[in-house]
C-alpha cells in the first residue's frame, strides 16, 4: 500500500495542521494548473485527503499495523474483507465456532478458501439536494431531512464544500436504514445537483453569460458592467469591431476550485449585438457615413 507520510513529506506523528501545510507546499509545487506534476498532485490529494480525516486515518494506520505493502507483509487470507465478515458475527450477539464460519480446501497446496456472508443487511438510503451555482461558489452547511423505510424521520447536516460538482455524492455511513434490528444500518448517500441560476451557465469550473448591445456599441466598443455570482460589478471592455457571438474572457472569475491555493476557473461572455429597427430619416444618416 502507498505510504501516505513518505509522499506527504511528514512523519506518523505530525498533527492536522503539518500534514495540511506539507500538503499547500505540494500543491502549490505540481499542481496541473501551475505546470506540475499531474500524478504527483493527485498522489498528495489522496494522502491528504486520507490523513486529514481522523477517522480515515486510524483506518489507514491499522491497516499498515496488521498489513498491506511496506511494514509487515499481509496474509493473502487476513485482508479488511473476510475480517469484516469474521467479527460481525460476535456484534450481532451470536456464539460461532472457526470452522463452522470458514470453509477450508483440505488439500495442503491448494490456497482456495470459501466463507459464508450474512444475507441481511439494512439498505442504503439516497437523496436528492439541490443547490445553485450561485450557492455552490462559497461553503456551504444545509439540513435535510428525509424519511426511513421504517416511517421514522431523520435529519442530516450536508457541509458543501465550494466548487461543488453537479453529480457528486456524499456518504453519511449509519445513517440509512435501520429496519432489521440488531445490525448495522445502511448509509445515507446525498446526490447533489448543482442547477445554473442569475443567468449563468457552468461548464465543470468555467461559468459562461450571455450580454446584449446595439450595434453601435460594437463597432465603437463599449464597457459592460457585469454583476458576478458573489454579488461584486466587474467591468468588462467590449473591443471596437466586436462581432455578434463573440466570446470575452475574464481569467479567474469561474467556479471556485481550490480555495487555499485561490485557483478558479473562468468566466466567459458571449456579446449578442441587437440590430435596432430605424426610420427612414436614421438610415439615409447611416448610408451617409
Amino acid at each position: 500500500m502507498k505510504d501516505y507520510y513518505k509522499i506527504l513529506g511528514v512523519g506518523e506523528t505530525a498533527t492536522t495542521d503539518q500534514i495540511k501545510k506539507a500538503f499547500k507546499d505540494i500543491a502549490k509545487k505540481e499542481h496541473p494548473d501551475r505546470g506540475g506534476n499531474k500524478d504527483k498532485f493527485q498522489e498528495a490529494n489522496e494522502a491528504h485527503d486520507t490523513l486529514k480525516n481522523s477517522q480515515k486515518r486510524h483506518d489507514y494506520d491499522t491497516q499498515r499495523k496488521f498489513g498491506g505493502s511496506g511494514g509487515q507483509g499481509q496474509h493473502p487470507f487476513f485482508n479488511e474483507d473476510v475480517f469484516g465478515d469474521f467479527f460481525s458475527g460476535f456484534q450481532q450477539g451470536g456464539d460461532m465456532d472457526f470452522n463452522s464460519r470458514f470453509n477450508f480446501n483440505n488439500n495442503p497446496h491448494s490456497r482456495t478458501r470459501t466463507f459464508r456472508s450474512n444475507p441481511q443487511a439494512n439498505r442504503n438510503i439516497q437523496v436528492r439536494m439541490a443547490i445553485s451555482i450561485k450557492e455552490a461558489m462559497m461553503n456551504n452547511e444545509k439540513t435535510i431531512n428525509y424519511k426511513l423505510p421504517s416511517g421514522r424521520d431523520e435529519f442530516a447536516t450536508v457541509k458543501i464544500p465550494a466548487g461543488v460538482q453537479h453529480g457528486v455524492t456524499f456518504k453519511f455511513a449509519g445513517m440509512g436504514d435501520d429496519s432489521i434490528k440488531n445490525i448495522p444500518r445502511g448509509d445515507l448517500m446525498v446526490q447533489m445537483s448543482v442547477l445554473d441560476s442569475d443567468g449563468y451557465t457552468r461548464k465543470v469550473n468555467d461559468l459562461y453569460t450571455d450580454k446584449t448591445i446595439n450595434c453601435f456599441q460594437a463597432i465603437r466598443g463599449h464597457e459592460l458592467k457585469l454583476k458576478t455570482l458573489e454579488d461584486s460589478v466587474i467591468t468588462v471592455k467590449v473591443p471596437a469591431g466586436t462581432q455578434h457571438g463573440t466570446l470575452l474572457s475574464v481569467k479567474g472569475k469561474g467556479m471556485p476550485v481550490h480555495r487555499t491555493l485561490n485557483i478558479r476557473g473562468n468566466l466567459y461572455i458571449r456579446v449578442l449585438v441587437l440590430i435596432p429597427q430605424l426610420s427612414t430619416a436614421d438610415l439615409k444618416k447611416i448610408k451617409d457615413l
